[in-house]
């Protein structure tokens, strides 16, 4: 369970700097929340 919430912080730390780079317009860093929109999405359904 310990792991689990690590790894949460981490992507939410992660998508926190792709909205950043969305703003500044450095879409470099934009890709880490699009990387995070596909785990979220993908993640669960390989589970189950």
């Amino acid at each position: 369970m310990k792991r689990k919430n690590w790894a949460l912080g981490f992507l939410g730390f992660m998508s926190l700097l792709g909205i950043k780079g969305i703003l500044s317009g450095d879409y470099s860093e934009s890709v880490w929340l699009i990387w995070l929109i596909w785990f979220i999405y993908f993640i669960p359904k390989k589970k189950s």
